[in-house]
């Protein structure tokens, strides 16, 4: 009964279980935090710059109605934002996407409110869409 408690068996036996538990622990929480941070900015730099959406080709849109062109490309995923190509001209203050957001393109009513634009350009970058509305003048 002499033996001090650091010259037992067992003590040592729990010292090495219980230090390798802490670095197990900590290894794995390290691990955790160093891969989830970069996969984390690589999957916001990938989004930005791969599409998971279909790829669209510009000319198939132009001069089409912009509010059924707005509503449809949002109805299949994409994130669209629509602007005004001369604001100036347009007599409405905002960005077209305000307005079409809160239009149905299955009420004539608000199909005949914004006929007069249409689609002047579109520009996708990744499942992101800028459609940019222009003024069509009527005959």
């Amino acid at each position: 009964m002499n033996k001090q408690i650091f010259k037992k068996w067992w003590f040592w036996l729990a010292v090495v279980v219980v230090l390798g538990a802490i670095g197990a622990a900590g290894q794995s929480g390290n691990k955790t935090d160093t891969t989830s941070n970069p996969n984390s900015s690589q999957t916001t730099d990938s989004n930005k710059n791969t599409a998971t959406l279909p790829t669209l080709n510009a000319a198939d849109y132009k001069g089409k109605e912009g509010l059924v062109v707005y509503k449809e490309l949002k109805g299949k995923g994409y994130t669209v934002d629509a602007d005004f190509e001369k604001q100036a001209l347009t007599d409405i203050n905002g960005k077209a996407s305000d307005m079409f957001e809160k239009l149905d393109p299955n009420k004539a009513d608000d199909r005949q409110s914004v006929d007069a634009f249409v689609v002047g350009d579109l520009v996708q970058t990744g499942d992101s869409v800028k459609l940019t509305i222009a003024h069509q003048p009527t005959n």
